[in-house]
């Protein structure tokens, strides 16, 4: 759709109607071939190894995946549906924690396990 620091820009500025570059996923998607997948975010070099990041992104962007790529909606479902059920249970990581929300601060292994718990709960039938 544009180019890449245009592309950039445009990612930032929208983070802010979300709340969070860690909340972004993004697709690079051409005619044909496999697209590639990842977080608007990045690598968040500054925060490496603190437990800190956000993990939603990255398990948007692999529901973008298993949509567009893969051709596995339902699965893609399964995890749009698991981000937001641990949202609405009310544990945020700290790029979208707002003081006085009352919600939980927890970090990117608490999410993520948040998120993989709510995934082995949801029934959906899966072909194989």
């Amino acid at each position: 759709v544009t180019g890449n620091i245009f592309g950039d820009i445009l990612s930032d500025e929208a983070s802010m109607l979300v709340g969070s570059l860690g909340m972004l996923p993004s697709a690079s998607i051409g005619e044909s071939g496999p697209g590639v997948f990842e977080p608007c975010h990045g690598s968040a070099p500054d925060i490496a190894g603190q437990d800190k990041a956000n993990p939603l992104a990255l398990i948007l962007s692999a529901a973008m995946m298993l949509k567009y790529d893969l051709d596995r909606p339902e699965e893609a479902d399964l995890l749009e549906r698991a981000v937001e059920s641990v949202l609405d249970e009310g544990l945020r990581t700290a790029d979208i924690k707002q003081e006085g929300d009352g919600c939980k601060l927890v970090g990117c292994i608490e999410m993520g396990k948040a998120v993989a718990d709510i995934v082995s709960t949801i029934d959906v039938a899966v072909e194989v």
